[in-house]
């Protein structure tokens, strides 16, 4: 299967033109930086805290045989 000539200049094939054609849009229209939230620290440790409080009454409250 012949591949078609590239057209002259910088954006030869199609995937090379369209990166041309995105990066002038973003240029020209940059996307803003999305502030970052902080991990909600307390959720996590509540989380933490009762796997944590599971897996001991598990050890020690479970019938070992």
């Amino acid at each position: 299967m012949a591949h078609p000539d590239p057209a002259p200049g910088p954006a030869g094939n199609d995937l090379e033109r369209l990166m041309l054609v995105a990066r002038e849009a973003q240029a020209a229209n940059p996307v803003e930086d999305v502030p970052e939230r902080a991990p909600n620290l307390f959720l996590w440790t509540a989380i933490a805290i009762a796997l944590v409080l599971t897996s001991l009454a598990i050890h020690f409250f479970w019938p070992a045989s």
